[in-house]
């Protein structure tokens, strides 16, 4: 069954690939993403457990959903299936969540090879996309770690005359 799936949506890009003019991607757009990358873990920092876990699910849930519409028909409604499963497993585990942005990495780089673009006005935001996605399944497969550490007390230093 899943090489049948694999063989049509295939067929369904190559079909594509005479028609699609692959969009510049930069260093600059890379650094971009990155820093957008890099303010989700920081804002995500700032919420305490299991809220950071729980609202990281549903958020990559939602992005599972970013490319209806994407160019690739059906495929796209399969994608947002398996992206919303994996992500309610990610209630659970971080490694899921990992999982999840590295299915909509695959995605946006498909997308920025063959189909449309995330945001309608900025070609190679499919390629941002990717980036980001990437440094966001690497935090989570490290288990998300915060940035800041609230928690940590400090001690207090006395001085003996």
């Amino acid at each position: 069954m899943v090489p049948a799936l694999c063989r049509a949506l295939l067929h369904l890009i190559i079909k594509h690939m005479d028609k699609h003019i692959i969009p510049a991607f930069g260093g600059t757009d890379a650094l971009g993403a990155v820093l957008v990358a890099l303010l989700y873990i920081t804002l995500s920092s700032l919420l305490k457990e299991p809220r950071r876990q729980q609202l990281s699910a549903i958020i990559v849930a939602g992005a599972g959903a970013a490319y209806l519409s994407g160019g690739f028909g059906i495929w796209e409604l399969l994608f947002c299936t398996i992206v919303t499963v994996t992500a309610f497993k990610g209630l659970k585990r971080y490694y899921f969540i990992g999982i999840a942005w590295l299915l909509h990495t695959v995605w946006d780089l498909l997308h920025h090879l063959y189909g449309n673009p995330i945001v309608p006005f900025s070609l190679s935001s499919s390629a941002g996309c990717a980036v980001c996605d990437a440094v966001l399944a690497v935090w989570f497969f490290m288990k998300a770690p915060p940035v800041f550490n609230f928690s940590r007390k400090t001690k207090a230093v006395s001085i003996k005359a």
